[in-house]
């Protein structure tokens, strides 16, 4: 991923939410990602937790009806 933009997330002061051009993207530019960043004890971003910006509706949804969130 290429990040783009980025913000603390809320109850994890650690770790951030990134929004970029996605891991998979063909050098358009055009594949968006969303990704929950964790920083590994040397502080580095870890690797993992990308995921399309157009699953996020259906991945909130989907944790909704399983009731993970309330």
């Amino acid at each position: 991923m290429i990040p783009l933009i980025s913000e603390p997330v809320i109850g994890a002061e650690n770790d951030e939410l990134r929004l970029g051009i996605a891991s998979w993207d063909d050098g358009s530019r055009t594949a968006r990602s969303i990704k929950y960043t964790w920083f590994t004890r040397n502080g580095r971003a870890a690797r993992g937790g990308e995921m399309p910006v157009e699953a996020l509706v259906q991945a909130i949804e989907f944790a909704r009806r399983q009731g993970y969130l309330e």
